[in-house]
């Protein structure tokens, strides 16, 4: 593969591996919302999560913390691998654009 080839993968890879961490990040940020509202959340008084398009009661607000600590460990964690990836492939794109200078 050329490296001009591969510059433009490099950089359709570097803008989808950015939405993703955007999304994530979206996600990370709704979860801990839901996490500090919970926390001022009254015991006694209903609780209900989203499950697919349905809002299904919840009884164990013990358990659905514990779920939502585990989701969110979980973002954290892949939001972190696509950053560590955009690095990579930052520090490729700028070797592969030397590449390319050198080579005109």
């Amino acid at each position: 593969m050329d490296a001009s080839t591969q510059l433009q993968e490099t950089v359709q890879e570097l803008q989808l591996i950015a939405q993703q961490a955007g999304s994530i990040s979206n996600q990370i940020r709704e979860m801990e919302n839901t996490l500090i509202l919970l926390g001022t959340h009254q015991d006694g008084n209903s609780l209900f999560k989203q499950s697919g398009g349905i809002l299904v009661q919840v009884d164990d607000k013990v358990a659905l913390v514990e779920e939502l600590k585990e989701g969110l460990e979980k973002f954290q964690s892949h939001v972190q691998h696509l950053v560590e990836r955009e690095k990579e492939l930052r520090d490729l794109y700028e070797t592969l654009v030397k590449k390319l200078e050198v080579s005109k």
